[in-house]
């Protein structure tokens, strides 16, 4: 195994730690912001048994990994963000991990206001559509998913777009009375686990999609 820097080590353990926390968060029975990201997984040896685990041998394709995104972030920031574009998108294990997905990801969350503005564009044509009301895309009295739902799993919509409606409408409690599936479960979780990592202005968002419904 080649000897590392102090600082390289550094970088490979922040990398390490980040992932496991935010892991742990969206996978786990654990709250990242209650604790900091830290947990059991904060010292060397843990780190040291996870990239062992599947190692061939003096070769670890997941120390691999994790040094290639220690060496492409350099806070701790932005190493949550790059694991948030992985996790949201169903990417769960280092090996899959998609560069490509975080720069759209990264892309996204820079124009978020536009992105909004233009996933409120999708959803009037929901409504034009199925000649339905906004307030009728959230409504469910049976088993069958509302139309805010089937927006946001055929990717018509963002999972932040519908994050940040739920934010300012509160609309999973009632749609939770009535839907009890799996695809529902595993949505309602991803949904609860990312809020916290959204930084919304909500008051901002209010008028954006209200000015968006409003127009033409």
């Amino acid at each position: 195994m080649m000897t590392m820097s102090n600082e390289e080590t550094e970088r490979l353990f922040r990398a390490y730690t980040s992932y496991r926390g935010v892991y742990a968060h969206f996978f786990g029975e654990y709250d990242y912001f209650k604790y900091g990201g830290s947990g059991p997984w904060n010292n060397p040896d843990s780190m040291e048994k996870f990239f062992n685990k599947n190692e061939s041998g003096n070769f670890s394709m997941q120390r691999t990994i994790f040094k290639n995104i220690a060496n492409s972030f350099d806070s701790k920031k932005d190493l949550v963000l790059f694991y948030l574009s992985q996790f949201t998108n169903e990417l769960i294990y280092p090996t899959v991990f998609d560069t490509d997905i975080y720069d759209e990801y990264k892309a996204r969350m820079n124009n978020f206001d536009f992105h909004i503005q233009q996933n409120m564009e999708e959803v009037k044509k929901c409504m034009k559509e199925y000649n339905i009301s906004f307030d009728e895309i959230f409504i469910t009295k049976s088993m069958n998913h509302p139309y805010i739902l089937k927006l946001s799993l055929s990717k018509r919509i963002s999972l932040e777009t519908f994050a940040v409606l739920d934010m300012i409408l509160n609309f999973i409690p009632e749609i939770d009375k009535y839907l009890k599936d799996p695809i529902w479960k595993d949505h309602k979780k991803l949904v609860l686990n990312y809020k916290p990592f959204l930084e919304v202005d909500v008051n901002k968002q209010k008028k954006l999609i209200k000015d968006v419904l409003m127009k033409g």
